[in-house]
């Protein structure tokens, strides 16, 4: 398995299934001349969905507020409450998470196929 991430997303159906599906939407806004009218829309929607499946389905995998980060920077100084962290900032976690499926999903590369 190219990554931890992808191996766990594997394991889950509905992480596999819309995974894959903003992984195309990501390859595809990525390649040569891509008409954003073709892949804006699906690459919104499907991040969406995935965050959302992440963060209510998987939340022990979102990671800690990230160091060199600005932003977790800023919820470090401003939110530092016990308890649940916000919805926004479960939001930019998953995005941290996701980082490695968005450096897997370029024209060209086929480590997205371990997910399908």
């Amino acid at each position: 398995m190219p990554c931890e991430l992808l191996g766990r997303m594997a394991a889950c159906g509905d992480c596999r299934e819309v995974a894959v599906e903003y992984g195309l939407a990501l390859i595809g806004s990525r390649r040569h001349g891509a008409d954003p009218r073709a892949w804006e829309l699906p690459l919104t929607s499907t991040r969406l969905h995935l965050d959302d499946h992440l963060i209510t389905a998987h939340a022990a995998w979102l990671p800690d507020r990230q160091p060199d980060c600005d932003v977790c920077g800023a919820w470090r100084e401003d939110y530092d409450a016990i308890g649940p962290i916000c919805e926004a900032e479960a939001l930019h976690r998953a995005w941290h998470l996701c980082a490695p499926l968005r450096e897997v999903c370029t024209p060209g590369n086929h480590e997205l196929t371990h997910l399908i």
